[in-house]
Formats: structure tokens, C-alpha cells, sequence
């Protein structure tokens, strides 16, 4: 996997904890024309998509205060989450998103403990540049247009003006490695992926809705490529879903201004909530175990952030912008309603061919014209809810006709000759309103899942479904619960669904703000459910089919919860019985001598905090009056942590004082030696606890730090295993709890 290259390299990808996680890696010279200076960088790709960057100037004794900045500005432009720079042995760490303007670093931190965000990094400076830049471009084209036509279709005039904004961009981004388009061979692959990439396509074999005056559209680009590209950006570096992503917020801005409603410019960039879930990067990291560069199939596209993203992931032995061009032709297919989502989305796909290889030898060699035609074949407008069997349902010839221009029908046939194997994933989340009667009566009769109120997402998604192919379809959550859903649900049960993949529910979040993901692929008896909870831990299990609630929605809770809850309960008492209703809150002692030892409960989003010190928790939601030592490990420990998020979650009207005045506490038999010994471990493992965790606020080296962690771990594992003795807990289910709770909560402030 990896190349042969400097072994300071290699000494960076160890000691940033990425040998295990490297997908792809490719060599680059980065030009950094205003200091006449050459840098070779490697790119990085790991296993969840995300990039890193490693700037090779071993052979160097020291660069410019300029050219470092110059890296970390390259840095922002790709999005990638990080950066390496060696220099003479010395190795150097940039994190890019956690500031505004990130700094370097000798200490080096091993990646996965300091990234916390999704797959891409957007700098808030370089979107607001690009969103600037783009407003301008627009202005200048559509002055351009107005000056030609006047006034004219709306619809007509943006896509034209998108159109000329591409080019202008792709030019800019040639352009900024030196080629003069003046002298480029006008049959070259150059001119022709630039024309690709920015003309407006057709629907079906039809042509263009709207084909653009060769003189105006040479007027358009000529003024654009005019304009300066503002800084910090660096066009040709900037990455292409960045790109399509600022072309998707100009065209949001531009429809909002012809609305009336409030323009838009990023001024804090925030990454897509589906590609920041863990369900997106659970999906990507097992379709880089076990698919690995299938055709791919999105019937629902919108602007191809999701393909562009998966295909990061494709490795093969393409040497060229043209094979890797060949390779998107032949494997990506695709498709969207929309004229400029389609637009957008060959735009950015042949960014990715390219690939920064913008100087490459075949780029100026004749073009076959063959690729270009299964390419845009292969990426195409229409919209798979539909066939041309919709004009059926009109009385009317004319309404008719109007119904196919507007949804566009998809071609039936046009994914009969995909190879196989092939791999479908989709994220349909857009929503479009169905007015017209006629519509609803057509997809009434045409899926099962119809209800007159459901996202049309849940049509796309039963499309998936019912094709033949291995399927990943990315849902917001909420479809487990509304009502309108219920049959889609229906649906699902006696489908080829094999897994359902999903975000814990947090009770103070909406199930539309957490993700899931549907995967189809042969019947079996049984769906498997995982479960990503609060804490980032990840549970597996199976529902049997049958079993799946007919009517209401589902919560696709683990079975075998409600029996370690029967053990819990069974013989226990609550825990205001166990303090013989001795719970306090912080305003009834606000009066009393605070002198002895507390013990504070709090509701957090994380669980149940625990504070036990001389002074209670003035915040606390629970004070209990101590010491009482078994009390307190009985209390942090994985079980009652499981059982608070669990009632939590199934009880939200509830109050954190019930909630926590409810919590079952096993009352030791005082009699039994065997429970005598149970609390005693418990109670000799707690003080061994505190000391530790008073040591480690002291440890200052990682050693220490970490050799104190692992001990605490086992600690806290002994006091775990006590507690579910005492409960008599089996051990399979203690193991799922450990791994569901993820660690203690547990404060010792003595």
C-alpha cells in the first residue's frame, strides 16, 4: 500500500496512528508559483474517506515563514483534516477545522483521539472567498446575458449563466498551472472535459432544454476569466465536493434573491450531518472491506456529493486523468431530475478524473469520443419515480404532455446492461411537492409504500429496494416513527432488507436530526439492527421479522434489554428506599451545615454524573448524605449507567429527580458471605480508584498517563463484574453492557 517514498513518510504515517488506515496514497508536486519553489506532497486517503497531507521537505534545511504559510492555506483549500511537514527529519502537525487559523505543532498526536469532525474540513475563510467569488462570477455573466436577451425564462438564464460559470471555473483552474487555452489542440481531452463538465445536458436523447449562443457564451466565459479569484483560495487545489457544494450555495442564494428571501453566504461552514454519523462511516469502512471498486448506482444523485466521496475510495492502477475518466464511465451511473444537479455533479466527477494531474501528457492528446458518450449517458436527467406510463393517467393530452416535461420520467431500460457486480447507495433526502392528483394516483399504483403525506425519499428508497443489487439507502431516522411511514415499514418487513444501521435516539433530539441506513440484499428470516449509542460504542443484534410491530412505529430496541431489566428489578429496592427517603436537592440543604461527605447525582446528556466529595454538587439534581462507599461503585458502574439511559430514553416526561429516586438498588444480604464479599471488592476497588484518578491529574508524560488509564480500565471493570454478581447478571449480557456503556462516570473530588 505504500509507495516507495522517504522514510521520514513512513515514520509520519506511524506516528500519526494512520499505517492500519491508509486506502489510498498519491505523490503530487505542489508549485507554489510566487516563491518559484516545488514541494512534493503526498495525499493520503484513509479507510472512513477522510485526507491527510504530508509535505516532503526532507532534503531541506529550513523553508520561508512564507511558504509555510503557504501549506497551511493549502492545507484549508483541500479539506483535508490534516497536515505533516517534514523539514530536515523534523516532523511537524497542523490540524485543519478546530481554528480559524491553525498553527503547527512538534507534538506529534496520533489523529484518530484529535478528529472529531466528518469526512471534509471547510475552512469558514475559504467558503466565504467562494461564495464571494462565485456572486461575483454571476453578476458579471448574468450582465452579460441581460445585455444580449434582456429579459427572459428564469430557468433559462440561470442555467445558462451555470453553465458559463463552470467553464469560467474550469479554465481558472487550468489557467492557475500555467496553460494557455489559446494554444490547447481543439480536439484535445482538455477542451472536450471542459465542455462536458460544464454544458447543460440533455434529457433523455432529447437535446439540451437550452443551447447557448456560441458568441454570448464566449462573451460569458472571456469577462469570467477576467475576474480575479480572491484570496486565500487556490482554485486548482481546492477540492471538488468543496466546489459543488459552493456552486450548490450560489444556486440557493440566486433562488432565494428571485423569492425574496434572506441571501445566504457561509460565514461558519458546517460539514453535512449524514457524512459527519457514524452510520456513514460504519457503511464506508465495510464497503472498503468487502466490496471494493464495484459499479456504482445512485438513482437519485442530487448535486453527486455522495458519489464523489465513495469514489475517494476507488483504487486502481490508473495512471492518467484519461483512465481514471475511462474507469468513472464505465462504473458510475447515475441519475436526478434536475438539469443543474445533473450539471453539477458531471462538474465535479470530472474534477476527480483530473485529479490535479492538470499538466498531464494525455490531457493534450485527441480525445475518443466513445467515453464521452457512455459518460454522459451514464450520468444522466430523469427521475426514477416515473416511467412514461404517468401521461397515462391524464385526461388530458396537453396536462400530459406538461406532467412529463416537469417530472421527467426516467428511461425504463438504461440500467438493464450494468455489469455486475454493482453496488447501489443513495442518499435521497430532497423533498418535492406532489400537487397534482393524477401524480399521487400513479405512485399509489406503483408502490407499496405510498401514503398520500410520505417523503418522496421513501419511494426512491422502496426503488432501491426492489432492484437486484446490493443496496445502501441513507435515511434521515425518522421514518421509524411517523405516522406517514407506516407503509414503508410495512414494506420493509417482507423485503430483502438485511440490516438497518442506525444513530441512538437522544431524547432531547428529533429522530429527522439522526441518520440511519437501509441495506438490502437476500431475504433471510431475520433484519440485524446496530446501534450507534451516545457514547459512540457500537451494538448488534437481530430482530426476527415477524416480530416487528404491524402498526405502530418501531424503537428496534434489543430484546434482550427487557430481560436484564427483569434482572435488575427483581430483587431490589429503589434507591429513595435504600436512603429511607433521605434525598436531598441542593435547595433544601441551601440552610444546613454543608461539613461531612456527599454524594452527588446529576443528569447529564452523557448519563448519570456522580460527585462524591465534602461539599455537594450545588448543580446536582440528587444529593445523598454518605460515606457510603458501595453505594457510589454500585451506582458508576456499567449496569446502572445502561439502566438510567435506558429509562431516560424510554421515559422522557420523567423528571431527573424520579428517574433517579427510582433506580434499583440491591440491598445486600448482610448474612451471606459470599455478597459480604462482593461489597467488600467493590468498596476496596473504589478507594483504589480515587487514588488513581487523583494520580493521573498529576501525571504529565503520556507514559504515565496512559499506564494510569489501563488501570483505572481494570479497576473499573472489577467494580463492574461485582455489581452484576450482585444482581446475578449472566455473563453474556455483562459483556454487551460493558460495551455499551463505553466507561464510567465518576467524579471523586476527596
Amino acid at each position: 500500500m505504500i509507495p516507495d517514498i522517504h522514510q521520514d513518510c513512513i515514520q509520519v504515517i506511524r506516528k500519526a496512528g494512520l499505517l492500519d488506515n491508509i486506502c489510498s496514497l498519491r505523490k503530487r508536486n505542489l508549485i507554489i508559483k510566487d516563491y518559484n519553489h516545488s514541494i512534493s506532497c503526498f495525499y493520503v486517503t484513509l479507510d472512513d474517506l477522510r485526507k491527510v497531507i504530508i509535505w516532503d521537505c526532507s532534503k531541506k534545511s529550513d523553508i520561508s515563514d512564507e511558504i509555510k504559510k503557504e501549506l497551511i492555506i493549502h492545507l484549508k483549500n483541500t479539506g483535508a483534516c490534516a497536515g505533516y511537514r517534514i523539514i530536515s527529519s523534523t516532523i511537524s502537525q497542523v490540524i485543519n477545522g478546530q481554528t480559524r487559523d491553525p498553527k503547527y505543532s512538534n507534538i506529534i498526536k496520533p489523529l484518530p483521539e484529535l478528529i472529531q469532525t466528518g469526512i471534509l474540513c471547510e475552512s469558514a475563510d475559504i467558503s466565504e472567498s467562494l461564495d464571494t467569488y462565485l456572486d461575483a462570477l454571476h453578476r458579471t455573466l448574468s450582465g452579460v446575458f441581460y445585455r444580449t436577451y434582456g429579459e427572459s425564462d428564469r430557468e433559462r438564464r440561470e442555467l445558462l449563466v451555470l453553465s458559463g460559470i463552470l467553464e469560467t471555473v474550469t479554465k481558472k483552474i487550468f489557467e492557475s498551472s500555467g496553460i494557455d487555452f489559446y494554444t490547447v489542440p481543439e480536439h484535445s481531452w482538455i477542451s472536450y472535459l471542459v465542455t462536458c463538465g460544464s454544458a447543460i445536458p440533455g434529457y433523455l436523447k432529447d437535446k439540451p432544454p437550452y443551447l447557448p449562443d456560441p458568441v454570448t457564451h464566449s462573451m460569458m466565459v472571456r469577462e469570467g476569466c477576467s475576474l480575479p479569484v480572491p484570496e486565500p483560495i487556490r482554485i486548482h487545489l481546492i477540492d471538488p465536493v468543496i466546489l459543488v457544494r459552493a456552486f450548490s450555495r450560489l444556486i440557493t442564494r440566486v433562488r432565494d434573491r428571485n423569492t425574496g428571501k434572506k441571501v445566504y453566504i457561509a460565514s461558519n461552514c458546517d460539514i453535512s450531518s449524514l457524512i459527519s454519523s457514524p452510520v456513514f462511516f460504519h457503511v464506508i469502512r465495510y464497503i472498503n472491506e468487502s466490496e471494493g471498486n464495484p459499479v456504482v448506482i445512485d438513482p437519485q444523485s442530487g448535486d453527486g456529493e455522495l458519489l464523489l466521496l465513495l469514489l475517494r475510495s476507488h483504487t486502481g492502477k490508473e495512471d492518467s486523468p484519461r483512465d481514471r475518466f475511462s474507469r468513472i464511465a464505465d462504473t458510475v451511473f447515475c441519475s436526478d431530475p434536475s438539469f443543474s444537479s445533473v450539471l453539477l455533479t458531471r462538474f465535479g466527477l470530472i474534477l476527480h478524473a483530473i485529479d490535479g494531474d492538470l499538466r498531464h501528457p494525455d490531457l493534450f492528446q485527441l480525445c475518443e469520443k466513445e467515453q464521452l458518450d457512455m459518460f454522459r449517458s451514464h450520468i444522466r436527467v430523469g427521475n426514477i419515480l416515473f416511467s412514461k406510463e404517468i401521461a397515462n393517467e391524464y385526461l388530458s393530452v396537453h396536462e400530459a404532455q406538461a406532467a412529463v416535461h416537469s417530472l421527467r420520467p426516467s428511461d425504463e431500460d438504461w440500467l438493464e446492461n450494468i455489469p455486475r457486480p454493482a453496488m447501489l447507495i443513495t442518499a435521497p433526502c430532497r423533498q418535492k411537492a406532489m400537487k397534482d392528483p393524477e401524480v399521487h394516483q400513479y405512485l399509489c399504483k406503483h408502490f407499496s409504500s405510498y401514503s398520500y403525506d410520505a417523503m418522496t425519499a421513501l419511494y426512491t428508497a422502496e426503488y432501491a429496494i426492489r432492484m437486484h443489487h446490493r443496496s445502501f439507502i441513507f435515511l434521515p431516522s425518522a421514518w421509524l416513527s411517523d405516522m406517514h411511514a407506516g407503509p414503508f415499514r410495512k414494506m420493509i418487513r417482507r423485503s430483502r432488507v438485511t440490516q438497518i444501521i442506525l444513530d441512538e435516539h437522544p431524547s432531547e433530539r428529533d429522530l429527522s436530526d439522526t441518520w440511519s441506513c437501509i441495506c438490502a440484499g437476500n431475504i433471510s428470516s431475520s433484519i440485524g439492527i446496530t446501534r450507534f449509542t451516545n457514547n459512540g460504542c457500537m451494538v448488534s443484534y437481530h430482530l426476527n421479522r415477524d416480530d416487528l410491530p404491524g402498526e405502530d412505529g418501531w424503537n428496534l430496541e434489543d430484546p434482550l434489554e427487557r430481560v436484564v431489566l427483569s434482572y435488575l428489578l427483581k430483587d431490589s429496592v429503589s434507591l429513595s428506599e435504600y436512603c429511607l427517603g433521605a434525598l436531598y436537592t441542593p435547595e433544601d440543604l441551601s440552610e444546613h451545615n454543608h461539613d461531612g461527605c456527599w454524594i452527588s447525582l446529576k443528569d447529564t446528556s452523557d448519563g448519570l454524573l456522580i460527585t462524591a466529595g465534602d461539599t455537594y454538587e450545588n448543580a446536582a439534581d440528587i444529593i445523598i448524605k454518605g460515606p457510603d462507599e458501595y453505594l457510589e461503585g454500585l451506582l458508576g458502574s456499567s449496569l446502572i449507567r445502561w439502566y438510567y439511559r435506558y429509562i431516560s430514553k424510554n421515559q422522557p416526561s420523567l423528571h431527573p429527580e424520579q428517574l433517579i429516586a427510582a433506580i434499583p438498588v440491591h440491598q445486600p444480604d448482610w448474612y451471606s458471605p459470599e455478597e459480604m464479599e462482593h461489597v467488600r471488592q467493590i468498596t476496596k476497588s473504589l478507594h483504589r480508584l480515587t487514588f488513581l484518578k487523583q494520580r493521573r491529574e498529576c501525571a504529565r508524560s503520556f507514559h504515565d498517563k496512559e499506564r494510569i488509564r489501563k488501570n483505572i480500565q481494570q479497576i473499573e471493570e472489577v467494580i463492574n463484574k461485582e455489581v452484576c454478581s450482585l444482581y446475578q447478571i449472566p455473563k453474556t449480557l455483562q459483556d454487551r453492557l460493558v460495551i455499551r456503556d463505553g466507561g464510567m462516570i465518576h467524579h471523586f473530588l476527596r
